[in-house]
């Protein structure tokens, strides 16, 4: 991570889009972070654009507190209800729900 004060800066956006190749580059005023500039390169739009939005998140969010709390049906349990083939590869110990 490299932190870059925006006060008398000269680089350019292709440079700081190089530098993050190496690792995120944080841009800061009077010693604060300001923003960011990340390497994105390898990850699809819906992937950038999801992960960065915050009510997307706060569901995905509250659905694992919900799970944590509650319990509820492993990915193996879906693909059997499916009709899909389990992979032994992904043996998650489901939790089922707790009985009200």
């Amino acid at each position: 991570m490299k932190l870059i004060s925006i006060e008398g800066n000269t680089k350019s956006i292709a440079e700081l889009a190089r530098m993050s190749k190496d690792g995120p580059v944080i841009l800061t005023r009077k010693g604060k972070p300001m923003a960011a500039v990340r390497h994105l390169a390898g990850n699809d739009w819906e992937s950038i654009s999801l992960a960065n939005n915050r009510q997307f998140m706060q569901i995905i969010e509250n659905s694992r507190r919900s799970y944590r709390l509650h319990g509820g049906i492993g990915i193996d349990d879906v693909r059997k209800q499916l009709g899909l083939k389990v992979n032994s590869k992904h043996r998650h110990n489901s939790r089922r729900r707790k009985k009200t």
